[in-house]
This record gives structure tokens, sequence and C-alpha cells, in this order.
């Protein structure tokens, strides 16, 4: 794990839920920034993974996922002509094409493809997490007899209401042709929720959708790093729409309900499941535990307990990010045995003296960390998406129980590109590849409807695995994996 980023990231979102209305922002700004801190090591110790109940799929479903990507990503382009390039299609066969968007009114295009006999809407998304929860409208409302995001419902709507003769005509025109929705991030969403819409059916044929005059079976979706968007019963009663996840994708996970899952996990964490046994941040954990108890015992005053109790909160969350530089600067450079003893022999007066002056500077260096923080939320998408999560999660004072008993999910079939390190013994090189990997991408497809994802993993990738050319090299690594018979499935087949 990159440490340095994820402690910008994991602090720019406690900065942000400081300032939520949500049960998270009880807690003080050292209190988040420290839990975070401590969750991400402890799932970064016990491997932490949110997967789905499956089975790896054959290469035929591989070929036909990376096609459905490569559609849902081509509705990034901006012109015909790089969109009938990069389709290879030709323009003639593009029947609508909008390069540009506006809010819940997303960029479009819709395309007879001869060549499988059908008609694609590809709607566009975003192509960065940051995007997305920027925008991110965490509300939802009533549909189909469950509830649907509403930011998104809106989108689909709209589109709906601006291109649903279109379809049907064209539909019309090229009979026996089915209809394929496509979209990557917000777009996956609002394809998934159409979808939804356009398979609406009349009293006199309920097994035809109202609107396009076509049998329902003949719609199918295709979304990828789609954000949840509607109730359990919703999504797994949805079986035409194939979302796939790749590895921490963040975006298709985050919910009110998820971070306040992500807020009873911090709470529920020691920090000594955060570092591994007999490691040097583990053995200044339990060093300060056993400080606190020895000077708790001690007959100080309650003025400088005070002190104690406010530096070894802060200055905890020092020694476990700087390491034993900042041990050093306390104690002197000098064995770990007496950098402990150092602690241990303080005694009142030591204590209300260094510690007061401990606390001065560990105050000063927050404060200077925390304008750093802020300048660097401005400047970094990344730290931008994380502020505006947390922001946008934490707007709502619905109370927790309702929180989680509305909880959103990705509608329909699941699937999930697992990223796996390369067991010992194997490389690239004897594994077929080019000896540039050290990973290796396996696609597992859920085979349990109740099983979904639901948990934030506190990784350094949570914000790249949402990114579209990330979904397109896993989904080639693993289609190049699965030719050769190289697949490795490590996880994710039972979990």
């Amino acid at each position: 794990m990159e440490q340095a980023g994820m402690e910008e990231v994991l602090t720019a979102m406690a900065a942000s839920v400081m300032h939520s209305a949500s049960g998270m922002s009880k807690w003080s700004m050292a209190d988040l920034t420290l839990g975070l801190y401590k969750l991400s090591g402890r799932h970064a110790l016990e491997g932490a993974v949110d997967t789905i109940k499956g089975a790896p799929i054959v290469l035929r479903e591989l070929e036909n996922i990376l096609e459905w990507l490569q559609w849902a990503k081509a509705a990034y382009k901006r012109d015909q002509r790089s969109l009938a390039s990069v389709l290879r299609i030709r323009e003639e066969d593009i029947v609508t094409h909008v390069g540009t968007s506006d809010v819940k009114k997303p960029a479009y295009y819709i395309i007879k493809y001869h060549r499988k006999r059908c008609i694609v809407m590809g709607i566009r998304g975003t192509s960065a997490a940051h995007d997305v929860l920027t925008d991110l409208n965490t509300h939802c409302e009533p549909f189909e007899g469950g509830f649907a995001h509403s930011g998104m419902l809106a989108a689909a709507q709209w589109l709906l209401r601006n291109e649903g003769q279109t379809l049907q005509n064209v539909l019309k025109e090229n009979e026996g042709f089915r209809l394929v929705l496509a979209g990557h991030s917000m777009g996956a969403g609002t394809a998934a929720l159409l979808g939804l819409l356009l398979k609406e059916t009349s009293a006199e044929e309920a097994n035809v959708s109202k609107i396009l005059k076509i049998p329902n079976e003949m719609i199918t979706c295709w979304g990828f790093g789609s954000p949840p968007c509607v109730n359990f019963e919703l999504a797994i009663a949805s079986s035409f729409i194939h979302n796939v996840v790749l590895q921490d994708d963040v975006v298709s996970r985050v919910s009110p309900a998820a971070l306040e899952d992500l807020r009873l996990e911090v709470a529920q964490t020691e920090w000594s499941q955060a570092f591994k046994e007999g490691s040097t941040q583990r053995q200044f954990v339990d060093m300060v535990h056993e400080t606190t108890q020895r000077i708790s015992a001690l007959p100080i005053t309650p003025p400088a307990l005070a002190v104690f109790n406010v530096a070894k909160e802060k200055g905890l969350s020092k020694i476990l990010s700087a390491g034993n530089a900042v041990v050093s600067q306390i104690a002197g450079k000098s064995s770990r045995t007496s950098k402990a003893g150092a602690w241990l022999s303080l005694g009142t007066a030591a204590a209300g003296t260094l510690l007061q002056a401990a606390h001065k500077r560990v105050s000063h260096g927050v404060q200077k960390s925390l304008s750093e923080i802020e300048e660097k939320t401005r400047r970094s998408d990344q730290q931008v998406a994380v502020s505006a999560l947390a922001i946008q999660a934490g707007t709502s004072t619905t109370k927790t129980e309702v929180l989680l008993q509305r909880r959103l999910h990705l509608p329909g079939t699941l699937y999930h590109i697992l990223r796996q390190l390369l067991p010992p013994g194997l490389s690239p090189t004897n594994v077929g590849g080019n000896g540039a990997r050290t990973v290796t991408h396996t696609v597992v497809k859920g085979t349990d409807p109740n099983s979904r994802f639901s948990r934030i993993v506190l990784s350094n990738t949570i914000f790249s695995d949402h990114n579209s050319p990330a979904y397109i090299d896993a989904m080639v690594d693993a289609l190049q994996c699965a030719s050769r018979g190289t697949t490795i499935l490590l996880y994710g087949s039972g979990s």
C-alpha cells in the first residue's frame, strides 16, 4: 500500500465528514483520520476484499464482456468520426450521437450494430472516480415498488422522453434486432434504470415492452463500474442487467449505508489488528498502551494527566504515520528498549513539562497538516473525490437504521474482476506473459443472487480501479490468461 498517498486520502475524507450532518460527524478530526488510517492498516494486513459468491467464466463470456466494455467506453467519444472509428462501424450506422452533457442529461449515442443484429445505446458516464463522487446525489425515491437513486433515475427518464420514440422506430425498421444498453460509471447506472423503464408492459401484452414494442427478453444492459442505484429486491429481480466491477472500485460500493458500515468497522477495530505482530509499528502501539496504563497509575495531577492523554492520542497518530523517526526525536537515538524506558520513566514533573511541550509541537503540526490538506484537496482530483464522497453521504440526517434499510445495490447479474498477485514460484514468463506483470486477473460471475457488493475496502486502488482504461487492461489480461489456460483463482469462488 502506498502509505503516504493513503494518509492524504484518509485525512481528506475525515476533514470532509467533519462538516457533515451524519453520525460520523460526531467524531473529532483526530478520531476520524486516525480511525480510517487504523482500518486501512487492518484491511491491508487481512487482505480484505469485497467480492461475491461465484465461479470463473469461460473464454466466450470474457470476449463478450470485453466487447460491451469497449462499446460502453466509446460513449466518451465526442464526435461521430472518432466514435465510428473506435467501434469499427460505418458513420451512417450512427442513428443519434449527442456529444455534450448537462446536469442529469448525459451524452449518448444510438447505433445500428449489424454484425450482432442489435441496436446499441451507449450512455456516457464519468471517466474517473472524482467526477462521480463530486456529482453523486445520494438521495433515492420510490421506483417500481422499491426505490432508486434519484439522480440517475432523472437522467434515465430524460433519455426516455427524448429518445424513446427513436428507439421504437429504429427497432421497427430493423425487425428482429434486440436492444443493448451500455455504460460506464454513472452511465451504467442510468442505463440500468432506463432498461427497467423500457421493460414496463401493458395489460394487453404482458411480456412486450409498452414503449419499444419488442419482447422484454430482447432487452439487455451491460454496466461497468456502476454506482449502487436500486434496492435489494429490485436488484436481484433484474437479471437482464449485467454489472461488472473491477477489484476495489469504490464507486460500485459507495452509499450512505456503506459509509455507516465503514464507521462501525472503524469503531470495532483495535490498533493491535492494524499492524503485523512483531512489526515496529505494532511494538509502538503496544508501548503506548502500556505507557497509558502505567502513567494512569501514578499520582500525577489531573491537568498533567489530561495533557498526557491529548499528547498520547495526537502523538500516536504521529508515531504511526512517521514511524521510528518521530520516536527518535522524543526519546533520542537509542535502542528500542531505551525508547520504551524513556516513555515509562516519565514522572509527574516530566509529564507536566515534556508532554506539554510535545502537545504544543503536535498541535502545531496538526494545524499545519490540515492547512496543507485543504490546499491539496483543492488541487487534487483524488482528494476532491474523497471530500465529495463524504460530504454527499453525510448531508442526510436520516437515522442509521433507516440508512441501512434503504441500502442501494447494483442491479442484475454481477461479475467481479479479481486482481491477484502471482503465487510464489510463478512468474509472468512461466504463465505465458511477457514478464512485465506481477498480477493476474480472473473474472467471477455471481451464482448467488443474495451475494452483493457492499463493503468499502480502504486500498490504494479504490479510485484507480474505477477508470475505464483500468477495466480494459484488466479484462484484456483476464482474456489472455484464459486463452492460455493459466487462470489462477485464489479467492472469490466461494467467498
